[in-house]
This record gives structure tokens, sequence and C-alpha cells, in this order.
């Protein structure tokens, strides 16, 4: 499993990925819709923790020649996240724009840090599969009542803590899940922050001031150096806070952004 694990991080580190996302998905949240970031940035980090308890608890294919990896963590994650587009394009070649980063990194990683073909194809079914179970079963979830779905948003990642616990490092992708869930649900019934149709030079103070929030306390502690010496779980915790509740407070207390009428269902 060490060794698997130091070709996984060799090859694409998971931290720097997620922090693409997360500006990616923080821009979109932001910007664009919340109701598709908020989904996206659900199934991405449900899709992380998913592949990190596979790695924990069933690691390896046993087979007579060799150990086969089940899942690789990166490929699972970027086919989830390009994965979400693919209902959303309106042409062919709008689907293989988003087909294009997943394939490009499985076959780098089978080409040049020979990651079995089994383990790229298993991440990518995976991954996969998650977004198609959430299209074929979004009517479902969309017309369940709020407090069930604030509910289940705080549930699940809990209970991916404890599958993941005590691995502290890997704990920070379901408390990005919690801090989300909740977050989402206060932003809804407490903040209903109107996100402008127009482009705007507020479009762009938002993405500054969610984006810089990011790099302090997950680019800044994460990647470079620990300056805030609190779990993992914890910084999660507070990312998904700051993606899905504190910028929309912030943008909507200093009046950049206007508020909707009414609380609206955040799924």
């Amino acid at each position: 499993m060490e060794g698997y694990q130091g070709i996984v991080v060799s090859a694409i580190p998971t931290a720097w990925l997620v922090f693409f996302f997360l500006i990616f998905i923080g821009a979109i949240y932001w910007n664009y819709d919340k109701r598709i970031g908020f989904q996206l940035l659900y199934l991405t980090l449900l899709s992380i923790s998913l592949a990190h308890v596979i790695i924990l608890y069933f690691p390896y294919l046993y087979t007579v020649d060799a150990l086969l990896p089940v899942i690789h963590p990166q490929v699972q994650v970027t086919m989830t996240f390009f994965a979400f587009f693919i209902p959303l394009t309106r042409n062919r070649l709008q689907i293989f724009f988003c087909l294009v980063p997943p394939v490009a990194m499985s076959l780098s990683l089978v080409v040049f840090w020979g990651t079995p073909v089994f383990s790229i194809v298993g991440s990518i079914f995976l991954g996969g599969f998650i977004i198609y179970t959430f299209y074929r079963t979004l009517d479902w979830i969309g017309s369940m009542p709020e407090p069930y779905l604030i509910t289940f948003s705080i549930i699940i990642p809990v209970f991916l803590a404890a599958l993941i616990y005590p691995s502290e490092t890997y704990l920070i992708y379901p408390g990005i899940l919690l801090g989300t869930g909740i977050g989402a649900a206060w932003e809804a019934f407490k903040v209903r922050m109107s996100v402008p149709e127009e482009h705007s030079y507020k479009k762009v103070i938002a993405l500054l001031v969610g984006g810089t929030g990011l790099m302090l306390f997950y680019g800044l502690d994460q990647l470079i150096y620990p300056w805030i010496p609190i779990p993992h779980m914890a910084s999660g915790l507070f990312l998904g806070l700051w993606i899905s509740f504190i910028v929309p407070l912030l943008l909507t207390g200093l009046k950049l952004y206007q508020k909707e009428g009414r609380s609206r269902v955040f799924v």
C-alpha cells in the first residue's frame, strides 16, 4: 500500500488537484449558480472521500502475478468532476472537452508512471458511476423535504469520517463535505445570496475574496506551510463553510450582491 501511495503522490498530488477544483467550484458557486456549485462541490468531495475509504480498506486486488491497486484517487475524482458537466453540454464538442482531462491524465499515468490499466479503468468507472447515480436520482432528491436533505448532508460526511479515522490527513475531505452541507443550509435560510446575471466588477471582487480565503486556509496551510495548528477535520469544516456560507455572507453584507426574497432548496 505504501508503494502505491508513493506513485499516486509522485504523479499528481491529491492536495494540489483538490485545490484547483475548489477554486473552480468556488467561482461557479459565487459567480454563476449556487445550486450547480453545491452539487459539483459535494459530488467531487464525496468521490475523493470514497476513494480514500477504498484505499484504506480495499487497497489491492490480489492476483497470481501481482497486487493491483483497485483505484487511483486522482483519476476517480477527475472523472467525477468533469463527468458532472456532460449532461449539461449542448453538443458533441463540449462532451469531447469534458472527456479530455480524465483521458489525458489516465494515459499519462499509464505511460509515464506505470499505473496499472486495471486501476485506471476502475477509477473511471467509479467516478462516472457517482455522477450517473446522481442524475438518475435527481428528481427523487429534489422532491425530498429540506430537513431530510440537510440531515443526509450531515450524516454522510460524518459516516465517511468515521471510516477514514484515524488517518487524519484524509479527514479534511469529509470535513469539507460537512462544512458544505451545513453552510449551504445556513445560506439558504439566512443569507439567500442572489448571484447577478450580468458580468460586472462585483463578480471579480467575489472571486478575489473567495479565492484569497481558499489560498490562505487551504493553499498555504495544506500545500506550503502548516501555519494554522488545527486538526484536518476542523480545517475541512471551515473550508466548506467558507465556500458555501461565509463568502456569500460577506458579499451580501458588503452590498455587493443582493438577497433573494425567500429561502430556496439548495439541491
